[in-house]
């Protein structure tokens, strides 16, 4: 089953998910966060920060979990970090920042009151004390699963199977 924060790597299939994952070379497009057995954390270009039911077709997706087990505070804290950015917009100038860094190798910025999907799950959990990403690594959603602290679970097809 799935777990509080599980991370779910999306492998999308629209133009823009497939140029990310060309750009970054990687699998992955997108990355959201489990709140419980039902419901993400996430963002996108078109939807600011918010609390969705889990709809991604099965097999387009993997699931990730920490190594490092929360204390009941750091997970109320992680929580708490995520729900004061609900309805956050989408940070473009990061965007547009690390496209022009992976072509030009001109500097990557971010805003302030913005965040994309990997930049608010790493922000999320450094803001207990566990760095996802050392801080030399550009993020991405490949960089974010390859985390030392990260490992992959059966897919959630897999569990599906089995409870049927």
């Amino acid at each position: 089953m799935l777990q509080q924060f599980d991370l779910i790597f999306y492998k999308g299939e629209t133009p823009i998910a497939r140029l990310i994952q060309r750009l970054t070379n990687s699998e992955y497009s997108h990355v959201a966060m489990v709140i419980d057995s039902l419901h993400l954390i996430q963002l996108d270009w078109k939807t600011p920060v918010s609390i969705k039911h889990l709809a991604y077709p099965i097999g387009q997706y993997d699931v990730y979990r920490l190594k490092v087990a929360l204390t009941d505070q750091e997970k109320a804290k992680v929580f708490f970090f995520i729900r004061e950015w609900i309805s956050t917009g989408y940070d473009w100038k990061l965007i547009f920042s690390r496209f022009f860094n992976i072509l030009l190798g001109t500097p990557i910025i971010s805003s302030a009151d913005r965040y994309n999907c990997d930049e608010l799950i790493v922000d999320a959990f450094r803001h207990v004390g566990v760095n996802l990403l050392e801080r030399d690594v550009q993020l991405t959603p490949d960089a974010l699963s390859k985390s030392k602290l990260l490992f992959k679970v059966e897919a959630v097809s897999a569990f599906s199977r089995k409870n049927k």
